[in-house]
Order: structure tokens, then C-alpha cells, then sequence
């Protein structure tokens, strides 16, 4: 999932979550069979994300990689993310 933001003057309305549920909502739709993210352990674990040890993001401190499986297989592994979302123009 890739970053999701919103304005300061609109938070704590519920947008970042209707967002975020929304996202998951498609990808399940899609047959995916879970979300990765980047993020604040925090805010996301309180959507039911969580750091799993096997999964790694090279690079990333593990507290703040975290993942959300849509089943019983968490998967193990590298994780590596589609070249855009390291785009910096």
C-alpha cells in the first residue's frame, strides 16, 4: 500500500482510515492475499497490521514495516516494492 496522507486540518475525521479500508477492500477484491506497508506501527497496527519476522523489507526497520495477511499464510520472505514507489521526482 503506498503512503497514505492526509492534511492537517482534516485529520482525526476518519479519512486515513476510510482510505486504508478502502485499499485493503480492493486488494481482497483482487485476490490478494495480503498488504504490505511502510508506516507508523501506531496507526496501523490499530487497523490490525503488525510486523511479521518473517517478512523483511531491506532497508526498513522492522517495527516500522509491517503487513496485514488476508489468511492463515503470512508468507515468509524479501519483500520488494514496485520501482515507483522509490520515484523522487
Amino acid at each position: 500500500m503506498g503512503p497514505v496522507s492526509v492534511r492537517p486540518d482534516c485529520q482525526r475525521q476518519g479519512i486515513g482510515k476510510s482510505l486504508i479500508e478502502a485499499g485493503l477492500r480492493r486488494l481482497r477484491e483482487s485476490g490478494a492475499k495480503g498488504c504490505v506497508l511502510v508506516g507508523e506501527p501506531r496507526y496501523y497496527e490499530r487497523l490490525g497490521f503488525r510486523n511479521l519476522p518473517e517478512l523483511i523489507l531491506e532497508g526498513v526497520p522492522p517495527e516500522n514495516f509491517l503487513a496485514l495477511p488476508f489468511g492463515e499464510n503470512t508468507g515468509r520472505g524479501v519483500v520488494v516494492f514496485h520501482e515507483g514507489f522509490g520515484a523522487t521526482e
